[in-house]
């Protein structure tokens, strides 16, 4: 099989917006007060994707894409890949092109080059092009297709990759192995302005009624060093406290799909709000979906969530915690590469609660 696809990803107008720093005499030396960062809106230009189906082998390569983070991740505990050895006998056995796991005629996608214990990653990286690439497939073949994602055999069976899977639909390959069939590929992971059109699915286990007004809140690495204060501040204002690694996937997308407004402190549960369906409902009125208010660490700020509330028709801004000398000296005066997964930039922060209201106004979710 050899097909080539593309798709122009359309341009995204990207809203100005807002960023709360945390109270400072670097504003004003004898009356320390919040920051107000204008973040002046932005234009995001139409950009082509190409979508490529070929007869080949899967390989996987631990190239430098493949970071020493990754490679940690794949070294799991004896009884795990005992389970997923387990479960590889139960992979077909045919080989083709040099030992190759035989997958012919099946659509076939490598997703081992990212992790896979960060949802963002899986939605952004993986599903996205996944799901355009189906669509196209589907509407150039003139028939449903499904495409086969290929992880590492050493991801655990149960575990929260698998239920994104399991939700998302696609059958799964685990594999170290090479694998045979018709690979996919394409020339770009993420399809910003158009991803909430693509991962526009039914799923499973659904909720229909959850909460409008929550505050994710967040454990172990840069968690909030003041959250029981924030717990109380939001919730008297009417925030229902979550912490999406106590529920079950069904019950996060649910609540990610029909919340109205969320305070979320800035990390991987950030990403499920992708699934949001407020503003994108017949007959929303422009602005009028998700309103976004994401709490960061000063050490690990970004703000791709910022152009994902634009593609969602919501709103979104954010309140910067406090900067620690430490993480100063790492952002500003260091030239080693940061690292999620060392101090300081994984460390606690703290956030002024006032700047969140100054937040709320902004976005008038201020009640």
């Amino acid at each position: 099989m050899d097909i080539a696809l593309k798709y122009k990803v359309p341009g995204l107008e990207v809203a100005s917006s807002m960023m709360y720093g945390f109270p400072t005499g670097a504003r004003d030396l004898w009356h320390p007060s919040a920051e107000q960062v204008l973040m002046p809106a932005e234009y995001l230009e139409p950009y082509e994707v190409d979508i490529k189906v070929q007869s080949a082998t899967a390989k996987l390569e631990l190239t430098k894409t493949f970071s020493w983070k990754r490679k940690t991740q794949l070294i799991l505990s004896k009884a795990i890949k005992q389970k997923t050895q387990s479960f590889q006998s139960l992979l077909p056995k045919a080989t083709k092109g040099g030992g190759a796991l035989d997958y012919s005629g099946k659509f076939i996608f490598d997703a081992r080059f990212d992790v896979f214990t960060n949802i963002s990653h899986i939605l952004g990286n993986i599903a996205e092009p996944v799901f355009l690439a189906q669509k196209l497939l589907s509407e150039h073949l003139q028939k449903d297709i499904k495409i086969h994602i290929i992880l590492s055999s050493r991801v655990p069976k149960y575990s929260m990759p698998m239920d994104v899977y399991r939700l998302l639909g696609n059958p799964v390959i685990f594999t170290d192995d090479d694998v045979y069939g018709e690979l996919v590929t394409c020339s770009k992971q993420r399809v910003y302005s158009t991803a909430p059109h693509f991962l526009n699915f039914e799923f499973p286990g659904y909720k229909e009624k959850t909460y409008e007004r929550v505050f994710v809140a967040r454990r172990g690495n840069r968690s909030l060093i003041n959250n029981d204060e924030v717990i109380k501040f939001l919730e008297d204002r009417g925030f229902k406290t979550l912490y999406f690694e106590d529920l079950s996937l069904e019950e996060e997308w649910s609540i990610a799909r029909n919340a109205k407004e969320a305070v979320v402190v800035a990390g991987a549960a950030s990403g499920n709000f992708v699934l949001n369906r407020v503003g994108l409902r017949d007959n929303a009125e422009p602005g009028s979906g998700l309103k976004l208010i994401e709490l960061m660490s000063p050490a690990w700020n970004f703000f791709e969530h910022r152009y994902m509330a634009n593609t969602l028709n919501g709103k979104w801004c954010c309140v910067r915690g406090q900067i620690t000398p430490q993480m100063l000296e790492a952002l500003d005066f260091s030239e080693t590469p940061p690292d999620s997964l060392k101090s300081p930039y994984k460390d606690p922060f703290r956030v002024d609660c006032q700047t969140i209201q100054m937040a709320l106004d902004y976005l008038s979710m201020g009640k």
